[in-house]
């Protein structure tokens, strides 16, 4: 076992009123979700770093499984509840998100001074102006992923440029007998089938940070967007011609991304996360599989990071020195390349990063790619669990009608209580 982590095994269904364990002064208690492939690989390294400039600390660890961390986030309610808060916990970064916690963290504006990252990511995560979460990872969400092999194989010219083309090159791979578009949204993880949406929704015309950022603002109600209906129309052409794999509700993210990984899908929309799982595979960049973002969506950026926040009634030292290691180069270049993302600092070297990283890095930088983000962190958080329901209800039965508009208007209207 690595020194000074000690790894609790925590079920996805933890006891309720469950404590810090008793920790004492150098112990710092941290729930988080990163339990797959190059994800835990990364957290583990990012503590070892932590002990690394503190050595008088260790850490107490409980990943809880479940992509997105809806179950982890649950459970933390129970555990404030009744006044059993860890150190620290993660959450995906975002005003809507930290919104819907904003009651029970402090601010963390004195931790975090001269952390040195664009404004534009500052404010994606104030919240009436005030920090809350240090974001520590940069994630692209509109990617599109590919199998190197298959695509030379079937003679696929890339980048794919548009929508449309994308969808006459999964005809041809359906036809030569592999899955076109691994999709995993199964075991909880009904959600990714918003980041196929988002995808589907920024190639299209009127869509894109035109639509999200009202949309998640609460300010489009479903069946009044023209925009929304023709990407469901877009996502039952992927369904009913069987462009995606039929067991995509049985299957976690990262299952998904093995269809893709071992050749039996050639393309696969994800964020930049499922590098770190391909790497994590032995795969390598640009030599086993590839990247672009989603056809038609080069000038949109759907973005998210994730953080780590206080908790009200934690004020231990070894809490807040966590907190103010995220701000380092040196958790930033310990933690993004392993995990597949690109990291927020502007002043930390890129020579550890590959060349996809590189890339995507400098969508983000670019000042003509309009930054959007995604539907982990602008939208409350009862959006993931209400629409990833809708959206599941769709791909079921993906017939586009009355009834159809009615449910997605009625999720809209509970996740933002109208």
């Amino acid at each position: 076992m690595k020194r000074g982590v000690v790894l609790l095994t925590v079920l996805c269904l933890l006891f309720a009123g469950a404590t810090a364990f008793g920790s004492s002064a150098n112990e710092l208690v941290v729930y988080h979700w990163w339990t797959a492939g190059g994800e835990k690989e990364a957290i583990d390294a990012l503590f070892e770093a932590f002990i690394d400039e503190h050595p008088e600390y260790s850490i107490v660890q409980n990943p809880v499984a479940g992509g997105g961390g809806g179950i982890l986030r649950a459970q933390i309610k129970t555990m404030i509840m009744a006044g059993n808060p860890p150190d620290t916990f993660q959450i995906t970064y975002g005003h809507g998100m930290i919104s819907s916690f904003v009651s029970v963290l402090q601010p963390i504006d004195d931790l975090i001074k001269g952390y040195n990252i664009p404004e534009d990511v500052y404010e994606w995560g104030r919240v009436d102006g005030v920090m809350y979460g240090v974001p520590l990872n940069l994630m692209q969400n509109n990617c599109l992923w590919f199998n190197v092999d298959l695509v030379e194989e079937l003679g696929i010219e890339m980048p794919i440029k548009s929508l449309d083309e994308f969808l006459g090159v999964c005809a041809r791979i359906k036809a030569e007998g592999y899955i076109p578009l691994a999709v995993g949204a199964g075991m909880g993880q009904q959600f990714w089938l918003g980041t196929l949406f988002e995808a589907v929704n920024s190639a299209l015309p009127g869509g894109g940070a035109d639509f999200l950022v009202d949309y998640y603002a609460g300010k489009t109600m479903p069946s009044e967007s023209e925009v929304f209906i023709e990407t469901l129309k877009v996502l039952r052409t992927l369904i009913v011609n069987g462009f995606v794999n039929n067991d995509w509700s049985a299957l976690t993210w990262d299952q998904a991304s093995d269809l893709m990984a071992t050749g039996k899908a050639v393309f696969y929309v994800m964020g930049d996360w499922a590098k770190g799982h391909f790497t994590s595979m032995n795969m390598v960049p640009n030599v086993d599989f590839g990247y672009q973002p989603f056809p038609g969506t080069d000038d949109v950026f759907i973005g998210h990071a994730d953080c780590f926040v206080l908790p009200i009634g934690v004020d231990r030292k070894i809490a807040k020195d966590w907190i103010q290691f995220l701000t380092t180069v040196k958790a930033a270049n310990t933690f993004c390349p392993i995990k597949g993302a690109a990291p927020f600092v502007l002043d930390a070297p890129l020579d550890v990063y590959d060349d996809i990283t590189k890339e995507i890095l400098g969508y983000f930088r670019d000042d003509g790619v309009a930054k959007v983000l995604s539907q982990f962190g602008a939208p409350p958080e009862s959006y993931l669990d209400i629409f990833g329901t809708a959206f599941s209800e769709f791909f079921n039965a993906p017939e586009i009608n009355e009834n159809t508009l009615g449910n997605f208007d009625y999720a809209y209207e509970e996740v933002f209580l109208f």
